[in-house]
C-alpha cells in the first residue's frame, strides 16, 4: 500500500525539482509560469484602483529600483523588464502590498500609515518582489497539486479497505500534508522573502536597517496570531530575529556611495 502511495508523488518530485533563485534553495515546480502570470493579470485587472495617487510615482521609482537590483540573480527571467511593470495603489484601507508573477504591484492605500519612509516602502517591496523571483507562486501551486496527487493515491491506495481505515488514511494525509509541508513551507518562502528582500534593499541604495524596525513596528498591526507551527507566516520575534543577523550581510551590499 505504502508504495502504491508514495511512487507517483516521487516520480512528481524528481521531475519538477529546481533551484530557487538568490538562495539556491531545492523547490518544486510543477506548473508554467506564464500561466500562473496569465492568471495574476486577470486578478490585477479586476482590482479597484486609486487613480491619480501622487503617491504612485514614489512606489513606482523605489519599485523599479528594486526590481533593477533582483533581476541580477534571475537565471530563470521571470522578473520583466522595468517598462513591462504596472504599479497601482489599490483602494483598501487593509495594510498590505504585493507583487505578482508577470510584473505587477499594488501598494494598498492602508499600508502607507505603517510605511512613511522611502525605506519602509523599500522593505515592503523588497520582500514582495522577492517573492516574485523564488516563484514562490508557483511552487505553493505545484505543492497544493501534488497533495491533490497524494490524496487521489491514498483514495486509491486503500479502496478495498474498510471505510474506518480509509477515513483514517485520508485524514492523516491531510493533516499531514498541511502541518508537515505546506504550513511549513509557507513559513519558509516567507523567511526566503525577507532574507532576498533586505539584501535587494540595501543593493538599491536603502538602510536595511529599516527592515527589523519596519516589521516590529507592523506586528503591532494584526490581533491576535495562532502559534508558528499552525501559522503560514514566521512568528515576529523570529522574523524581526533572523533580520537583525542578516544585517550585517545587507549592510556589505550597499553601494559604496551610501553609507547606512
Amino acid at each position: 500500500m505504502i508504495k502504491k502511495i508514495f511512487l507517483p508523488l516521487f516520480f512528481l518530485i524528481v521531475v519538477g525539482c529546481q533551484s530557487t533563485p538568490g538562495t539556491g534553495r531545492s523547490q518544486l515546480i510543477l506548473v508554467n509560469q506564464s500561466e500562473i502570470s496569465s492568471m495574476a493579470a486577470g486578478e490585477f485587472a479586476k482590482m479597484k484602483k486609486v487613480p491619480n495617487d501622487p503617491r504612485l510615482e514614489r512606489i513606482r521609482s523605489i519599485g523599479l529600483k528594486i526590481v533593477e537590483v533582483a533581476r541580477r540573480e534571475d537565471k530563470y527571467r521571470v522578473l520583466p523588464p522595468a517598462n513591462q511593470w504596472q504599479f497601482a495603489i489599490i483602494d483598501d484601507e487593509s495594510p498590505n502590498a504585493f507583487a505578482m508573477p508577470g510584473g505587477k504591484i499594488g501598494f494598498n492605500k492602508g499600508m502607507f500609515a505603517y510605511a512613511p519612509s522611502d525605506e519602509d516602502i523599500a522593505v515592503i517591496l523588497g520582500h514582495e518582489v522577492s517573492h516574485v523571483l523564488a516563484r514562490h507562486s508557483s511552487e505553493r501551486v505545484s505543492q497544493n497539486l501534488l497533495a491533490q496527487v497524494g490524496s487521489i493515491a491514498v483514495d486509491e491506495a486503500t479502496k478495498h479497505e474498510s471505510s474506518a481505515v480509509r477515513r483514517a488514511w485520508m485524514s492523516g494525509f491531510g493533516l499531514g500534508a498541511q502541518v508537515g509541508v505546506l504550513l511549513p513551507f509557507s513559513r519558509a518562502h516567507e523567511e526566503e522573502a525577507d532574507h532576498l528582500g533586505i539584501i535587494f534593499m540595501a543593493r538599491a541604495g536603502y538602510n536595511p536597517e529599516a527592515a527589523p524596525a519596519f516589521w516590529q513596528r507592523f506586528s503591532k498591526a494584526g490581533g491576535k496570531k495562532p502559534p508558528e507551527f499552525f501559522s503560514t507566516h514566521p512568528a515576529d520575534e523570529t522574523r524581526v530575529r533572523k533580520l537583525l543577523a542578516w544585517l550585517p550581510e545587507a549592510k556589505a551590499q550597499m553601494p559604496k556611495s551610501v553609507s547606512p
